[in-house]
């Protein structure tokens, strides 16, 4: 099928269609190629102009946009590496949900916004991923969420592989009054990430209105910073960090009373393993049972054998008969041939014939 070609209208930007609207590829590739300067508050990040309208109706993703400025600051580095850890996050979350027993809903790039009181829009950003611990509350509806309307995410990811959120965006996040902020900056970096960039992942707690660095996470407990930069960052999911998520979900469960078995998934997996394990059982268990009495009869038979041969037997022969694993056909073998209880068990022994004196 042909493609229909997009209207720019003379004198507008190469990304702007004629009626005001933006096409993101044609903005993608403008911010790929733009050389021009970058906005201080946020570095990595190209600024374009973007009016309320355009804004409202833009679906991509922005680091911040203001409405007194006029202005949005478009990252501009959209590679994978920028993309894999968010994009990791929900696979991991799923483990610790199974585990802790009730849902935990990502959202993604969430276009988050504050209104003035007419309801227009004042502020807004995008996460590069949002965490919600009970969507049974409430789940996030519409096209946007609004601040001061809509719950906060428990946290809210985001990924600094050429950007800096601290010098900007994190005070927007604590004015806003956001719990949990998660900074990464992936292992494998990209050309144009600064030197002085290192690999690893900051968490950010709210405080009496300000960030704290947390070692470890309040929303998601025990799950520590060096635990969680590391899951972002490997395929396939390790052990140890399995054993983290499922710390982690424990945790979770313990605190709210829930656990893997009111997971579905989880427990539909253990009934199934339940009749399973049953079936095996009742099967392993009746092979057993027969197999028990066999070797019981067996043993009556021998040494009944011997008692009929007039074969003297010793206060713990029946003791050591029942310890005893031999073929049938060794041991009646041994009762009918044997001299004495010592002959008895040199022969099951598979030795010569014994004498009273090499009685075992």
């Amino acid at each position: 099928m042909a493609e229909t070609a997009l209207s720019v209208a003379p004198g507008r930007p190469s990304y702007e269609t004629a009626d005001g609207r933006f096409d993101e590829d044609r903005l993608r590739e403008f911010v790929e190629d733009y050389d021009g300067p970058e906005d201080p508050d946020y570095p990595g990040c190209i600024p374009i102009p973007m009016t309320l309208e355009q804004f409202d109706d833009y679906e991509g993703g922005v680091e911040y946009w203001s409405r007194e400025r006029g202005t949005a600051l478009i990252c501009r580095d959209g590679s994978p590496v920028h993309e894999i850890p968010g994009g990791r996050l929900p696979g991991l979350l799923t483990r610790v949900e199974m585990e802790r027993g009730s849902p935990i809903l990502c959202c993604g790039a969430l276009k988050m916004v504050t209104v003035d009181g007419a309801g227009r829009t004042a502020e807004g950003m995008h996460p590069d991923q949002s965490v919600y611990l009970r969507p049974g509350v409430w789940i996030p509806s519409g096209r946007r969420t609004v601040i001061g309307r809509d719950p906060r995410p428990d946290v809210v990811l985001e990924i600094d592989n050429t950007t800096d959120v601290r010098r900007h965006k994190l005070g927007v996040y604590a004015r806003w009054g956001f719990p949990e902020v998660w900074v990464e900056t992936p292992d494998e970096p990209t050309p144009s990430r600064p030197r002085r960039v290192v690999p690893g992942l900051t968490i950010y707690v709210l405080d009496q209105g300000d960030y704290r660095m947390s070692a470890e996470s309040v929303a998601l407990p025990t799950w520590r910073a060096h635990e969680i930069h590391a899951a972002l960052n490997e395929a396939p999911i390790s052990p140890s960090t399995i054993e983290c998520l499922v710390r982690v979900g424990r945790t979770l469960g313990d605190r709210d009373g829930t656990g893997p078995m009111d997971d579905a998934q989880i427990a539909g997996y253990m009934r199934r393993s339940h009749d399973v394990g049953h079936r095996t059982g009742f099967a392993r268990g009746l092979e057993q049972g027969q197999e028990t009495a066999r070797r019981k009869a067996l043993r009556y038979a021998a040494t009944e054998t011997l008692r009929l041969r007039g074969i003297p037997l010793s206060e713990d022969f029946d003791r050591r008969l029942a310890e005893t694993t031999i073929s049938p056909q060794t041991l009646l073998t041994a009762a009918q041939r044997s001299t004495t209880e010592a002959d008895f068990w040199a022969r099951l022994r598979g030795g010569q014939p014994g004498t009273d004196e090499g009685r075992a």
